[in-house]
Order: C-alpha cells, then sequence, then structure tokens
C-alpha cells in the first residue's frame, strides 16, 4: 500500500457513523440538485399507498328529526326533575306541588311530540338526550350534591330551583327555534304552543325562587297618578345561551358557572 492509499484508508477510517450520514445526506441533494437540473428528469416515482379520505355525510335535518329531538328534551327535563326534586325541602317545599305538575306536563308533551313523529312517517323517540345529559344535568347535580373534587352546595334548594328554570328555558328556546324551520303547519302549531307551556313553568318556578319578582302590568305612579312606562324587550324569548349559576363558591366568592344552548347537530336524534 503506497502513501497515497494509506492516508485515503486513514481518513475513511476516522469517519464516525454521524459523519457518514451527513456525507450521505449531501450526496443525495447534490445528486437531486444535479437531477432537477437536468432535461432528462425521470418521472416522480410513489413510495406505498395513498391515503385514502372518507367524506362525512351530514344527517338530514327534517321535521321528523327536529321534533324526535324536541321529544328527547322533554324526557331529559322528566329525568331531571327526579333528581332535582329531593333538594326541594324547607321554604322550597311547596315547590314540589309545581313539579309534579310539571312533570306531568312534559310527559304530555312528549306522547303529544312522538304522535307528531308518528303521523308524518317517522319512529317514536322516548328516551333523554345523551348529549344534554351529559354536557348540563349531570355537571349541575354534581354541584350541588358534591364530589370528591367539588364542594356541596350550601344552598341545594336554591340550585336545584335555579337548574330547573334553565331547563325550562332551555325547552321554550328550543321550541321556538325548531318553529321557524318546521315545514309542516300542523307540527309548527303544536311545537310553538308547547313553547308557550314551557316558557310558564319557567316564570312560576322564578316567582318561587324570586318572590319579590313582580309581573309587568299596567300600573301607575303613586305620587303623581300618571301612567308607569313599561315594555316587553322583545315579542318572543331569547335564543342565545342560558346562564346558569350554581354550587359553593369559590375563595373568591364565585360560585360555578355554566352555559346551556338548544340542542345542535350533536345533540340531533336522527333516525
Amino acid at each position: 500500500m503506497n502513501d497515497n492509499n494509506q492516508t485515503k484508508f486513514e481518513f475513511a477510517g476516522a469517519l464516525n457513523r454521524r459523519q457518514l450520514l451527513g456525507l450521505g445526506g449531501s450526496s443525495l441533494l447534490g445528486a437531486a440538485l444535479l437531477a432537477a437540473c437536468s432535461h432528462d428528469t425521470p418521472p416522480a416515482t410513489r413510495v406505498g399507498d395513498a391515503v385514502t379520505t372518507t367524506t362525512i355525510t351530514e344527517p338530514e335535518v327534517n321535521d321528523v328529526v327536529l321534533l324526535r329531538t324536541a321529544a328527547s328534551l322533554e324526557y331529559t327535563v322528566i329525568e331531571a326533575y327526579a333528581q332535582l326534586a329531593p333538594f326541594l325541602t324547607g321554604d322550597f317545599a311547596s315547590a314540589k306541588d309545581a313539579v309534579d305538575r310539571f312533570v306531568a306536563d312534559h310527559e304530555a308533551h312528549a306522547t303529544a311530540i312522538n304522535d307528531l313523529v308518528v303521523s308524518i312517517g317517522g319512529e317514536a323517540y322516548t328516551q333523554s338526550n345523551e348529549r344534554i345529559n351529559r354536557l348540563y344535568i349531570q355537571p349541575a347535580v354534581e354541584i350541588i350534591t358534591g364530589s370528591d373534587t367539588v364542594e356541596p352546595s350550601p344552598t341545594p334548594a336554591e340550585d336545584a330551583l335555579a337548574v330547573a328554570i334553565a331547563l325550562e328555558n332551555l325547552a321554550a328556546a328550543t321550541y321556538q327555534s325548531v318553529t321557524s324551520v318546521l315545514e309542516n303547519l300542523d307540527v309548527r302549531k303544536a311545537a310553538i304552543s308547547i313553547g308557550q307551556t314551557e316558557a310558564r313553568h319557567a316564570t312560576i318556578l322564578t316567582r318561587t325562587l324570586a318572590p319579590e319578582l313582580t309581573s309587568i302590568v299596567p300600573s301607575k305612579d303613586p305620587t303623581t297618578g300618571a301612567d308607569n312606562l313599561s315594555a316587553l324587550p322583545s315579542a318572543f324569548g331569547s335564543l342565545s345561551s342560558i346562564s346558569l349559576t350554581i354550587g359553593a363558591p369559590n375563595e373568591s366568592g364565585t360560585k360555578t358557572s355554566l352555559s346551556l344552548d338548544t340542542p345542535s347537530l350533536n345533540s340531533l336524534i336522527t333516525e
């Protein structure tokens, strides 16, 4: 072996694995640049199989789907009242009579809605809405009762009434929102009629929780005798999120807040 070959051998032996990889990468990069500059570049080849995509088909939202979802909400409220009623004690024990009446109303509403579903060719739905239960009802009940990580509410009766009011408002807003998109005229009439009853439920429970609230009726100023001015903010109820504040206050005195929304695509009950 001459001196020149010996030098090449020693240089190659001195390269570690990282240097070899670096040289290899540089060589590949240089080859790629040369190939890109060449007029005789062969077509690119594909290694492995291409990833296939599946288009998710959105469910058809028709009268049947909207009514089945409304029925699921009725059963959700019925089940929620069963969990909330035991908290209505003391000064709020009398609210149980109203709750019993409201449960009977919701049972009648569920039956009426399912009759409409069947009349337009759908299949009746007699279960609660799993998503609404999971997002709203169960967290609210846990905030009242407490858990390993949540301190029990010091005002369970008031909180139970607040949850019931929120659910009744949610039901009323749901019927109001679907009325504008229902195609069958008779179904529309039935939906808005039920929605009005749900709104009355919320009003009665609100007066129970806060008896100092008074109704908006014609009245006069006791000093001047002039008519007092009053107005409703809208002919319809709000469809925005329903705020619910319940539970034990934290160190800063703030209770837990929940936000309830009318059923979305994830909550719809399709067939």
